[in-house]
């Protein structure tokens, strides 16, 4: 066995800090055994099948909304950090109704979603997570009337989901939550906002803009005890 190990570190994990190397598989309560949720929580259709049912909607949704409507349920949501600004989510046919009206693909020809990584929930089998960044250059009028800004924008990468019925209707989208808010020139800011600021054209909203800390938050962290400050906030 003590064989068996050492070839699984070497093979694992060239160059790493001896001290660094695990000294078997890591096994612990808090991580979840994937294999054993998938068998206990299913859903009709498979994984591969909704990972294309997913990219079928995504390939047209900037190209088509229309066609992408089709693909969506009856109580479709769509759902992003600040949108909708009340309610439980737009439905399909206010998605649509606005990306019609920006129109991304006159603003930014070039725009490439970069949507990678897709795989099911194990928790929520019917549910499709991926990641997105996104990157393109806005040569075209924003809005259909404001003149183009010549701007790039690249966008950190997003956690995005897509559920689904057992008829392979989309039930809810979720998109824009970003991972890494350092990463990209889009402020930390993810979904349609980000590549409006990315491009020049950041709406002058709080929600719009990059994340600036309260003045309460600020003065709390100042001191260098934001744990304890908070501690007595909250008695």
């Amino acid at each position: 066995q003590g064989d068996v190990l050492d070839d699984w570190a070497q093979v694992n994990f060239p160059g790493v800090r001896p001290d660094l190397v695990p000294g078997a598989p890591v096994q612990d309560p808090s991580f979840v055994d994937e294999e054993a949720l998938r068998k206990e929580r299913t859903f009709p259709i498979p994984e591969e099948g909704l990972v294309q049912l997913a990219k079928a909607f995504l390939a047209k949704l900037f190209v088509d909304p229309t066609e992408a409507k089709r693909r969506m349920s009856s109580d479709f949501r769509f759902i992003a950090p600040v949108v909708p600004a009340l309610g439980d989510g737009i439905s399909g046919e206010e998605l649509c109704k606005a990306l019609g009206q920006f129109n991304i693909l006159e603003a930014v020809p070039d725009i490439n979603a970069q949507q990678y990584d897709f795989r099911t929930d194990p928790f929520e089998p019917n549910r499709v997570w991926f990641t997105a960044r996104g990157r393109g250059t806005n040569t075209g009028p924003v809005f259909g009337g404001l003149p183009a800004t010549g701007k790039s924008y690249e966008a950190p990468p997003q956690s995005q989901s897509l559920t689904f019925n057992e008829r392979g209707e989309i039930t809810k989208m979720t998109i824009g939550y970003v991972m890494d808010k350092t990463v990209g020139t889009t402020g930390g800011l993810g979904g349609i906002f980000g590549i409006l600021y990315g491009i020049g054209y950041g709406l002058p909203i709080p929600e719009a803009q990059p994340w600036k800390p309260s003045p309460i938050y600020k003065l709390l962290s100042q001191t260098g005890a934001l744990v304890s400050n908070l501690q007595k906030l909250a008695r």
